[in-house]
């Protein structure tokens, strides 16, 4: 297992090294078997979550959507060729477009021959969904993308942090990235309340 697996013991400095380098190896692992990528996504994931800002959120949503999106393309084309492969009654055709049109949305029409609607449902449809896809792709690209481009320091940003939290003794290099987390959490709030107050 990777030395440094979650945001409660990999050292926040070395999070946003990683992030900057793409040097997954920095995680530390005995195992070659290990995909250290997917760990660091898992962390990556796990940061923006806990960091609750409107960012993370979009990030969060439009990978969310995405892999929603791509489930259902599969699970309609798997569907569909299950249906229209097999033999199926008219009733078991019914519940199928009832099934689809609860939830997915998607109508087939039960007067026109099923290989019909299966066909205009592969190619309309799925291709509607195909574009949702590509343009949440899309979205997901700009957003790291702008996210990559913006310059970070995390030693300019731990200064930042010990001017808003002036006296805090846990606002140090080596602190873990959860305790970063809670500490820019800390540094928001009393930056709003001071603005409140002006």
């Amino acid at each position: 297992m990777a030395k440094y697996n979650s945001v409660d013991n990999i050292p926040a400095r070395l999070f946003f090294e990683i992030l900057k380098t793409k040097d997954f190896s920095l995680l530390v692992s005995n195992s070659k078997n290990e995909n250290l990528e997917d760990i660091f996504t898992k962390i990556y994931d796990d940061f923006y979550i806990k960091m609750d800002n409107e960012e993370s959120k979009n990030y969060l949503r439009t990978a969310s959507e995405i892999a929603f999106l791509e489930y259902k393309i599969a699970t309609l084309k798997q569907c569909l060729q299950f249906y229209f492969m097999n033999k199926t009654t008219k009733e078991m055709r019914i519940e199928f477009a009832n099934a689809l049109k609860d939830g997915l949305g998607i109508c087939i029409d039960l007067n026109v021959p099923f290989i019909d609607e299966v066909q205009r449902v592969l190619s309309t449809e799925i291709g509607i969904i195909e574009n949702d896809l590509n343009l949440a792709k899309i979205d997901f690209e700009k957003m790291i993308k702008t996210s990559q481009s913006k310059d970070f320091d995390y030693f300019d940003d731990i200064g930042v942090l010990g001017q808003v939290l002036q006296g805090n003794n846990l606002v140090k290099e080596d602190m873990t990235l959860s305790l970063y987390i809670s500490l820019n959490k800390l540094a928001k709030k009393i930056s709003e309340n001071n603005n409140k107050k002006k």
